[in-house]
This record gives C-alpha cells, sequence and structure tokens, in this order.
C-alpha cells in the first residue's frame, strides 16, 4: 500500500544556474572602494536606464559592504514573449540586496539577491572577488535563479536568467568605465574603519 498517496503534487523544482567571471583592471583594494561609495550604485542604475533608484541601506567598511535598494526600470513588451506581457507592467520595480566581505588582503566574497517586486521569481548570486595579480582582479559567480510558478515557472526562469546576464554584461562595462572615471587617486580610503 502506498504511505504517501495523498500527498498532494509537487512540482519538480527545476531552476536555472548561471556562472560568471569577470575581470577588473583594479586591485582589491580599488575595486572595493569603488563598491563601497555611495554614488555607485545609484549612478550605475540610472546609467544603465532605472528611471528611479531608492537605496534602503548602504554601509561600507573595511571588512564588509552592505547594499539595500530598489530600482525602477522601463520594460519593453517587445523584447517579451507573448506569455509574459500579461504578468509584467512598462515598469518594473527590482529590488536588490548585495553583501560582500573582506576574507583576506586580496579575497573576499559575494552574496546578491535581486528580484522583481510582485513576480515570483528571484535570482541568488554567491561567489567570491580574488586580486589575482596587482591590479588585476577576477570576481567569480553562480547564480541560481528560480520561480515557484506552476506550469511556466521555467519558462519565467529562462526569461529572468537571460536579463540577469544581460544585466551583469551592462553593470561590469558600467564598473570598468566608473573605475576608469574615479581613478586611483579618487578610491576612498578604508583603512581605520571598523
Amino acid at each position: 500500500m502506498c504511505q504517501s498517496c495523498d500527498a498532494a503534487p509537487v512540482r519538480e523544482r527545476l531552476l536555472i544556474e548561471l556562472n560568471l567571471a569577470q575581470e577588473f583592471p583594479a586591485g582589491l583594494d580599488r575595486l572595493w572602494a569603488a563598491f563601497g561609495r555611495e554614488d555607485y550604485p545609484r549612478q550605475k542604475y540610472l546609467t544603465l536606464g532605472a528611471t528611479a533608484v531608492r537605496t534602503g541601506r548602504l554601509s561600507a567598511t573595511a571588512q564588509a559592504i552592505d547594499v539595500e535598494l530598489e530600482r525602477d526600470v522601463p520594460v519593453d513588451p517587445r523584447w517579451l514573449p507573448s506569455w509574459a506581457r500579461m504578468l509584467i507592467g512598462s515598469q518594473q520595480t527590482v529590488r536588490h540586496r548585495s553583501a560582500w566581505r573582506r576574507t583576506g588582503p586580496t579575497r573576499a566574497t559575494a552574496e546578491l539577491d535581486v528580484a522583481p517586486a510582485g513576480l515570483p521569481v528571484r535570482a541568488h548570486g554567491q561567489g567570491t572577488i580574488t586580486e589575482t595579480s596587482p591590479g588585476t582582479t577576477r570576481m567569480v559567480l553562480t547564480w541560481r535563479v528560480e520561480s515557484n510558478l506552476p506550469v511556466i515557472g521555467h519558462k519565467v526562469e529562462r526569461l529572468f536568467a537571460d536579463l540577469i546576464r544581460t544585466s551583469l554584461d551592462a553593470d561590469h562595462a558600467f564598473t570598468l568605465h566608473y573605475l576608469e572615471a574615479n581613478g586611483p587617486s579618487r578610491k576612498r580610503d578604508f583603512q581605520g574603519l571598523s
């Protein structure tokens, strides 16, 4: 006799995993200083097309950077599949949370969460940032994108994963430009901060 026959059917847990590696022409101290600047996330997301950026929390020390923010982004329905147009309006609020931790002079860990407000999908990224040589840093992240929607959940995950991939490429390009525009002489000194 079946002991679990009365159990409700459960959607097999599907998710999409993305692996990302990016190089930065800056040592970890300089990259850390850029990520910890108050203007960095706001300037980044406005440059990348957000119509509004609301920073809920930005805390930066020599050992930790924590950022929580929301950004409003316009949505062009032409790039959406027809099934997704009924889920997403002409503008979407996206919530971000990132936590960066220094684990050594040339190494840090990262944990990031991105979720569109009101939609049943989210992305969670984890990884490391390592200074591979003086003046060069490599960030390696693994992202898991998941949705709990029945039937079309995997389609939603795939669409959001594509958006995450595109956004991370644009984020990297912005950061390279930001580092160039805010050269070493402008880096914020975290020495002595707790």
